[in-house]
């Protein structure tokens, strides 16, 4: 468990992480297939600034609330990651995005239209 408190640690198995959380997280994953958060964004921030996950999952919700706290902060670490499945959408409008990571430097896209060749200004055809 994470906390910066002192957590009822009940559940059989259950420890706290020590100070050092991004060693901590990386002797979870030694020891386990599957490592899942849930809640804490501070602990999902750690976890995508020291690249510690495999696996991004977001879902985006059709609401604007102007304040709040961000997933991604000002201390985020430009990060590649790559479309693992297509995006599944609900009839209200939530889009569930399954993202994983990827090696290389992250670069700018162009979200422009595909362009079409046939009829470019200089052909006589």
């Amino acid at each position: 468990m994470a906390s910066r408190g002192t957590p009822d640690l009940s559940w059989a198995g259950s420890t706290q992480l020590g100070p050092n959380l991004p060693g901590a997280v990386r002797e979870l994953r030694e020891r386990h297939e599957n490592v899942k958060v849930v809640g804490s964004l501070d602990l999902v921030q750690t976890l995508l600034r020291e690249k510690l996950f495999d696996r991004l999952d977001l879902w985006v919700h059709p609401i604007v609330l102007g304040t709040g706290k961000k997933v991604f902060d000002g201390g985020a670490v430009p990060t590649n990651v790559t479309l693992l499945e297509p995006p599944v959408a609900n009839p209200r409008g939530t889009v569930f995005l399954r993202y994983g990571l990827a090696d290389g430097i992250p670069a700018t896209g162009d979200m422009s239209a595909p362009r079409d060749d046939v009829g470019d200004v200089g052909d006589e055809g």
